[in-house]
């Protein structure tokens, strides 16, 4: 059986829309070079803002231009008291580190909870932004009835903006996690453990059938795209049959994924909010 995010979307999206009709929000989108997948969910968010009465502006650089120069426009943002939320789009094109121009982030105004003083908070369980899409993935799973608890878990990816926050998060929700990469030994063998399955790879239909077993849930945050620009999963369409229950793609994780970036936009707003009254008293 698929399983869709539009109705889990569509909720959030009531939440923000009534939340942005009384507190001005505005984020930017720092977007470096040109990436298909990547303006596909920048449109996604231009979309979403403009139907909730967000301000978004994608801020469009060269990838000609240096890091250094990349460096200052983030810190001239960070001093901006008219922006709530930056977001640094990825993948970045060569040359360009990830985990430099995150950092350079305000953490208050970091939207994506990239920045390593919002990772740590997640690591150790204190309250404050997470990750959009390892955050779509427990509302999808949660808006499904799917448990979490008790559960074995094994996520394929470990990226630190994916895979290594989901399983903090998923570890947090008492699921046994194992996380597998490109040194996994007897991959097959792990995957085939699993109870929910969570794909995260960046390689288009990765998981097969024979790597799954029939009562598995499989959550698939791939989106790649083919020759005639199809988008595709990191699940074959046969392994997604074959499992008791699969998100579909397109249509599954990447809208609630899109939702969850606007909830972290209100939190951060919130969190304006009360930064400003402590001063003021």
């Amino acid at each position: 059986m698929l399983i869709y995010g539009k109705e889990v979307r569509d909720a959030i999206k009531a939440e923000i829309k009534k939340y942005a009709a009384v507190n001005r929000m505005h984020m930017v989108i720092l977007q470096i070079g040109e990436d298909p997948a990547s303006q596909m969910y920048v449109n996604g968010i231009c979309k979403f803002a403009d139907e909730t009465g967000v301000d978004a502006d994608i801020l469009k650089l060269s990838a000609g231009n240096s890091q250094e120069q990349i460096i200052h426009i983030i810190e001239y943002m960070n001093n901006d008291p008219d922006i709530t939320g930056i977001m640094l789009q990825k993948p970045l094109p060569p040359g360009f580190s990830l985990e430099v121009l995150a950092n350079v982030i305000d953490p208050y105004k970091d939207v994506e909870g990239i920045t390593n003083y919002n990772l740590g908070k997640l690591i150790s369980y204190e309250q404050g932004i997470r990750p959009a899409t390892p955050k779509a993935i427990l509302t999808m799973l949660k808006a499904h009835n799917i448990p979490i608890e008790g559960k074995k878990v094994t996520i394929l990816g470990r990226s630190t903006i994916l895979g290594q926050p989901l399983a903090a998060m998923m570890t947090a929700e008492n699921a046994t996690v194992t996380i597998c990469h490109s040194k996994t030994v007897n991959l097959v063998e792990e995957t085939k453990r699993a109870d929910i399955l969570v794909a995260a790879v960046g390689k288009p239909n990765f998981v097969t059938p024979d790597m799954i077993n029939e009562d598995v849930v499989v959550i698939d945050a791939g989106i790649n795209f083919d020759e005639e620009g199809r988008m595709l999963g990191d699940v074959h369409p046969e392994a997604k049959e074959k499992a008791r229950i699969a998100s579909a793609v397109p249509g599954g994780v990447g809208l609630i994924t899109v939702a969850e970036l606007f909830r972290n936009l209100v939190y951060l707003k919130e969190e304006q909010i009360r930064r400003q009254r402590e001063k003021t008293r």
